[in-house]
């Protein structure tokens, strides 16, 4: 049997410091492949943590695939002894549809009214923002996907719209520490160990686009600092997030200052490309960008070596990665550093030197640059 630990789950504390448990219907599995008892068994387990103490329930409704039956969830309800509604201080039950208030109407009116007067419907995640701070659960995907046929955009409360976990658009320094000391930031971790662990087999990858509502779902749940798990999402998520990390850094992880530099040069020029980019470039790089740019062409050179499965050669991935690289005020000029060439090998080695070149050598020789 599949795990349960994704229908019930800790999450953090809500606005009065009282610990959060959440239910996610969305994650019910097939009544008809697993005992239900047997959930309702890892539920009040899970509840058992929590009784003793002041606590708080979120129950995301939406999305659901598959519905308990009556007589379940009646047994469900009577196994709820006192101990633990005496300390449960609030249901949040989000995205509720008939299904879930014609249900708790009809227990709370035939045996508990007092029981009824916790339970709080919620529309939608902005309404959920008001009452918890969301940026202390984990949402499903199928939540965020329900939740976008009732508004477009999460609306936080006023006042709670600050920038400490702003993640993109925000500087290294401020995520990595002016020296590095906070170490590669952990929205570059999810997405570098999700795309290694699932994607560099996927075709495609970093050329396709994924549905462009859940990307921005995803992007405002990190720069809210809500927990993510990747994994499940669409793969194509994880890597235009994290193209789209690189094209708004407000500084871009290559130097404007090298940009002269390289216009000036022709490969046949220098004694070798290697010792170029090795000397004029990557040795001009600050120390956070360095980390940072180690980490991505790594994951560029493993996606390279797969390109007989994921179609994305070397010179693939320097043509959608180049743009996200490069930054200069006149476009012209940026659009002629993004050049790549030709898809011929010896074009990495002949030529005039742009932007898009180097990164195309860095990905195809990253053992020797780096």
């Amino acid at each position: 049997m599949a795990s349960l630990d994704n229908i019930i789950y800790r999450a953090g504390v809500d606005y009065e410091s009282r610990p959060m448990v959440v239910l996610c219907a969305c994650n019910l599995p097939d009544p008809s492949k697993v005992d239900y008892d047997v959930i309702l068994r890892v539920v009040l387990a899970q509840l058992e943590q929590f009784v003793e103490n002041d606590y708080t329930v979120v129950m995301f409704s939406g999305g659901a695939l598959y519905r308990p039956g009556w007589r379940w969830l009646f047994k469900a309800y009577r196994s709820l002894n006192r101990r633990y509604k005496k300390n449960l201080k609030a249901l949040y039950i989000v995205h509720p549809s008939t299904w879930p208030r014609l249900i708790l109407g009809t227990m709370n009116a035939v045996i508990s009214p007092k029981f009824g007067a916790k339970v709080h419907y919620i529309d939608n995640l902005s309404h959920l923002a008001r009452v918890v701070p969301l940026n202390q659960i984990n949402i499903p995907p199928a939540v965020y996907q329900h939740n976008l046929k009732l508004e477009s955009t999460i609306t936080l409360p006023e006042g709670q719209e600050d920038h400490a976990h702003r993640v993109f658009g925000a500087p290294l320094e401020r995520l990595m520490g002016p020296n590095g000391e906070k170490g590669l930031p952990v929205f570059i971790q999810d997405c570098i160990n999700n795309l290694t662990k699932n994607g560099l087999y996927v075709e495609g990858l970093f050329r396709r686009s994924p549905s462009s509502a859940m990307l921005k779902q995803v992007r405002a749940a990190y720069d809210r600092g809500n927990p993510i798990f990747l994994a499940e999402y669409d793969i194509h998520i994880s890597a235009v997030l994290l193209k789209l990390f690189l094209r708004e850094l407000p500084e871009p992880i290559f130097p404007v200052a090298i940009y002269a530099q390289l216009q000036q040069q022709n490969r046949t020029q220098v004694k070798t490309t290697l010792e170029f980019v090795k000397t004029e470039v990557v040795a001009r790089v600050g120390h956070n960008n360095l980390v940072l740019m180690m980490e991505v062409f790594r994951l560029l050179k493993m996606v390279a070596d797969r390109h007989e499965s994921n179609k994305m050669t070397v010179h693939n991935l320097a043509l959608v990665m180049t743009p996200n690289m490069v930054r200069h005020e006149d476009v012209m000029q940026e659009i002629a550093l993004s050049t790549v060439g030709t898809r011929d090998r010896e074009s990495t080695v002949e030529g005039a030197l742009t932007l898009g070149t180097v990164i195309k050598f860095m990905i195809e020789y990253y053992e020797d640059v780096f």
